[in-house]
């Protein structure tokens, strides 16, 4: 997952957030996001882990495969991160072209971990249809489910089409960032 999501449709949260983060079609790191903790609270976390070590930039997401494994991620905490889709780039000779990615589900739930009231999300081997676009996807459920929260890959049909450039900017909001570009 190179780093951007959707979650414009909030309609299918339960429970009302704790903080308020407005929908947007281009959630980058650094900033605000939803998730959802072991008390099943909706809570207000910054996406992106600094440990001390770091020199620069943020880890945003962490292989499921190897969480378990690095020490940098031990002491993590649960939580689910919903989303409506998320873009991923294809390397192409004109340069990358952005592509959206979704489920039949309005809203999935990516698996994720808090560290230092910080938000990681996990990624797992991409499904066969997508792999030629990036290698990596999140690890998505259908529901948010803490009593088999683990980090075993759900199969769930994942769709894509391009879309236009302006997702490439941080900034840039709005539906036409997942309409489809011919």
């Amino acid at each position: 997952m190179c780093g951007r999501f959707n979650f414009s449709n909030q309609a299918g949260l339960t429970k009302n957030p704790r903080e308020r983060v407005s929908p947007s079609f281009n959630f980058a790191p650094s900033q605000k996001i939803l998730a959802i903790n072991s008390n099943e609270d909706i809570i207000t976390l910054n996406w992106g882990y600094k440990p001390q070590w770091l020199k620069q930039g943020q880890i945003i997401n962490a292989q499921r495969e190897t969480l378990k494994t690095k020490p940098t991620f031990r002491g993590y905490l649960q939580c689910y991160v919903p989303i409506n889709g998320w873009y991923e780039w294809l390397k192409e000779k004109n340069g990358k072209q952005p592509y959206y990615f979704h489920t039949n589900n309005k809203t999935v739930y990516v698996k994720s971990i808090v560290k230092e009231d910080s938000i990681i999300l996990l990624t797992t081997k991409a499904s066969d249809n997508i792999s030629h676009i990036h290698h990596r996807m999140p690890l998505i459920v259908k529901e948010p489910d803490f009593n088999i929260w683990n980090l075993n890959q759900v199969d769930l049909d994942v769709s894509y089409y391009q879309v236009s450039k302006k997702v490439n900017y941080a900034l840039n909001d709005g539906k036409e960032l997942i309409h489809k570009v011919v």
